[in-house]
């Protein structure tokens, strides 16, 4: 009797705190473009829908060219979740969304507050929306919150172990945000280098400040190698960020130069929480 009683009482738990998964979904497929995407949508679909990449480790997003398996693979999903302004996005997702009708595209940006800066092509000037929301604990919270808004209507049969997982997810993410801060409090220097300016919004939602070594995505010229080098002296930068998928040689001359360190990043990893926090303890030492 007691046995049967506890088996009740724990699938009434079970029922009661919305876990149950309807598996009727399993089939479904949706499609993202980077692996922090896919691993704030799969924390809150777990195995009840397919979640495809585009983008694999190691490619760069401004300018990855998917397979033909790939391009498939994105062309037969339900949904494609888009970072928004990324290049990738603007250029091969574009062509290929041409070529169906089938697709609902959801910008998982709606609601930011963008970070952005003007460059110069071809002598007029624009406007460049920074696309690295996710690399700060309260832009991945608008990731995940508008992942999960989209996955609910698109799949109402499992509202409530989707809620379930989203608020385990951001529970996650509010502490991580809360670890951040904490580890940065020691920080003596609040001003650190990189060449691809990947880091602007935690840097923005830190109170810290990003000196980026790329100049409208391409190495600095000497005037501007040796304007950077003597800010960087100044502010007594000791860190510099670099990622695989950008590696100048340049970066490790100017870190030579201000007797920094080179810390290799990877805002792009699948586990981006884990690499959140390697950046702040790189920059609290």
């Amino acid at each position: 009797m007691f046995k049967i009683k506890g088996v009740f009482l724990f699938l009434t738990a079970i029922l009661l705190s919305g876990c149950v998964l309807d598996k009727g979904n399993h089939s479904k497929q949706v499609a993202v473009t980077i692996l922090p995407q896919k691993y704030l949508l799969d924390r809150i679909v777990g195995d009840s829908i397919r979640v495809v990449c585009a983008i694999p480790q190691g490619g760069n997003p401004e300018e990855y060219a998917a397979t033909p398996r790939q391009m498939k693979e994105i062309a037969t999903s339900s949904l494609y979740f888009k970072v928004g302004e990324l290049g990738f996005e603007k250029t091969t997702l574009a062509s290929i969304l041409q070529n169906t009708s089938s697709i609902k595209v959801v910008d998982l940006s709606e609601g930011l507050d963008f970070i952005t800066s003007k460059c110069s092509h071809g002598g007029e000037e624009h406007s460049h929306y920074d696309p690295h929301y996710w690399t700060s604990p309260k832009g991945a919270k608008l990731m995940a919150t508008n992942l999960y808004n989209a996955i609910v209507e698109f799949d109402s049969k499992n509202l409530s172990y989707y809620t379930s997982n989203y608020m385990q997810l951001m529970t996650q993410l509010d502490t991580l945000d809360k670890e951040v801060a904490s580890i940065l409090s020691t920080a003596k220097c609040r001003q650190f280098a990189i060449f691809h300016p990947s880091l602007s919004y935690f840097a923005r939602d830190y109170d810290l400040q990003q000196l980026s070594l790329e100049e409208n995505g391409k190495e600095m010229t000497p005037q501007r190698m040796q304007h950077v080098i003597e800010e960087a002296t100044t502010e007594g930068v000791k860190i510099v960020f670099i990622q695989n998928e950008f590696t100048p040689e340049q970066v490790r001359t100017f870190a030579q130069e201000i007797d920094a360190s080179v810390v290799v990043i990877n805002p792009l990893a699948y586990n981006f929480i884990e690499e959140i926090k390697q950046i702040a303890y790189a920059i609290s030492r």
